[in-house]
């Protein structure tokens, strides 16, 4: 079915509900939210907002729901946890999701309310100011705030209200009393839709949340095509499966391109494009990707230097090594090497391409033959060597910073205590950016180099190196600990001396050559000639006679 052809056979029906009757069918488990909707995205101010919003009287916007049966389950609506049973007229959410859990979990919370800010729906009602307000940190509530949930009830309210402190302050009460009845009575307009259609739900899902805060890439996927049936079905699932091999996490929105990619897409369109062209884009994409993904991973960590997804500079190289190994799942050991080149030429040319033009002519390179696919990718490269540097300042999410952690991890590095080889992927898994130690303290007065990756080891511990490296010092660097370090002996003998910036000039140079003697050994430049087709490609071509 086309998007043009989706539609409706009866108009939503258009109605109002009070805020009153809304928490009510939500605390009933009238109210339900699809396994597919995205999590709670609102923190406590735009919780704030929507009160006070509603107490003066401002619109919130519609929601829309779908009526269909809903079975006996226990469903959450933010904090709260709600035994609901089964009803042949349950309004399922699609657009309202972060409003209507808000209405419900701030005043259908139970009392008494936390004096503690513990979620964003702990809300007090502050008669003097006419405002609201989450618990101040120190649980220091002023006596005069109202908890929300009284506000709901206009009984209950009365009767906190006769033991309040502030009774005989009419003014105060006069405040309290007007809020609650406010907030009760506000009519909240709504549309509810009657429809089982997949489709058709789909693209309401996708019309409705293209503005206002827009979804991510894979927050659409997973409203779209999550809970198919297949496992995985959701990006944050696919991302805790391929988590369990010890390289961390991609985030959802790579997980999403990779998606596109494994399905020949266009990897810089949008969304929207590519639904205009066929509204069920990537269904099942999820359950199809985790084999593959988990060969690109085994291919970074076993073929391409790479031992952990926060060491890997660029993480579009992704896209291309998922769309490869779709359709070529067992590579020869020729076309692993080619693709090891292609990833470090690519990663270590970024500044001589367009990214977003190499995405997808990388996508439309791979075909159905395995070493046409490996060289129609390079021909997409420069095969002229890129001279590399290190960044003047570490930062472990920039590219360039990576790159010399990379350099780092090639050199196996060692424990100084134990002599043992460090088990790099391993080490991140532990103690993620703080596996990246510096060596000497940031402190007034140091070197500039120490803020670059120069002054970086990867360790495990915490806190500066210094002292570990001076015990090192004092004896033999037997099996080159110091070495894997990239700390020569001209730079040992200037941090036993004290000369820091000795030191970090004389590591720069070592890192650097460690960092390049990689890029030339990964990116095969030096063997470039080899990068031509096999003799049995260019028979099989028609080439060679």
């Amino acid at each position: 079915m086309k998007a043009a052809t989706l539609a409706l056979e009866k108009p939503p029906e258009a109605r109002a509900e009070t805020v009153e009757d809304l928490v009510r069918y939500g605390r009933s488990g009238r109210i339900r939210v699809p396994d597919f909707q995205r999590g709670l995205k609102w923190n406590r101010q735009q919780v704030l907002d929507l009160f006070d919003s509603i107490h003066r009287g401002l619109p919130i916007g519609s929601l829309l729901l779908q009526r269909r049966r809903a079975g006996a389950e226990r469903i959450h609506l933010g904090p709260l946890a709600i035994d609901a049973e089964s009803t042949s007229d349950g309004w399922w959410v699609v657009d309202g999701q972060q409003r209507l859990t808000s209405l419900t979990a701030s005043l259908a919370r139970p009392l008494p309310l936390s004096r503690f800010p513990t979620d964003p729906f702990v809300v007090y009602f502050d008669p003097v100011r006419r405002t609201f307000h989450a618990p101040p940190r120190k649980g220091d509530v002023p006596s005069e705030w109202v908890p929300l949930p009284l506000l709901l009830d206009a009984a209950s309210l009365s009767g906190w209200v006769f033991e309040w402190k502030h009774k005989d302050n009419r003014e105060l009460v006069r405040a309290v009393f007007e809020a609650g009845k406010r907030l009760r009575e506000y009519r909240v307009p709504l549309y509810i839709i009657d429809t089982d259609e997949r489709e058709v739900l789909e693209e309401i899902f996708f019309r409705v949340n293209k503005g206002g805060k827009p979804l991510t890439w894979n927050e659409v996927h997973d409203a779209l095509y999550g809970h198919d049936g297949a496992s995985p079905s959701t990006t944050k699932e696919l991302s805790h499966s391929l988590a369990s091999m010890g390289m961390g996490q991609l985030t959802g929105d790579d997980l999403t391109s990779c998606l596109v990619a494994l399905r020949g897409l266009d990897v810089t369109r949008t969304l929207a494009e590519h639904r205009r062209r066929s509204p069920a884009v990537l269904p099942g994409a999820v359950a199809d990707a985790l084999p593959v993904l988990r060969q690109v991973l085994s291919f970074l960590r076993k073929h391409a230097g790479v031992p952990h997804l926060r060491l890997l500079p660029r993480t579009f190289v992704l896209e291309a090594l998922t769309r490869f190994f779709a359709l070529h799942p067992e590579p020869s050991p020729r076309t692993m090497e080619l693709l090891s080149r292609w990833v470090w030429r690519a990663l270590l040319g970024a500044t001589t391409y367009d990214e977003r033009t190499l995405r997808r002519r990388a996508i439309a390179a791979i075909g159905d033959n395995e070493e046409a696919s490996a060289q129609e990718l390079l021909l997409l490269l420069s095969r002229e060597p890129v001279p590399v540097s290190l960044p003047d300042s570490f930062d472990a999410r920039s590219a360039r910073s990576r790159l010399a952690l990379l350099a780092l991890s090639g050199l196996r590095p060692r424990d100084l205590g134990t002599g043992q080889i460090i088990d790099v992927a391993e080490l991140i898994e532990k103690q993620s950016a703080g596996a990246f130690r510096a060596i000497i303290g940031l402190r007034k007065g140091v070197p500039n180099l120490a803020r670059g990756p120069s002054n970086r080891m990867l360790h495990p511990g915490a806190g500066p190196l210094r002292g570990l490296l001076l015990d090192r010092l004092k004896s033999d660097d037997e099996g080159g600990i110091l070495a894997s370090h990239a700390i020569t002996p001209p730079a040992a003998k200037a941090l036993a001396a004290g000369a820091f910036g000795e030191f970090l000039e004389i590591r720069e140079r070592e890192l650097t050559r460690s960092l390049s003697a990689l890029a030339t050994f990964f990116a095969g430049w030096e063997r470039g000639d080899r990068d031509r087709p096999s003799i049995e490609f260019l028979l099989r071509q028609g080439e060679l006679v």
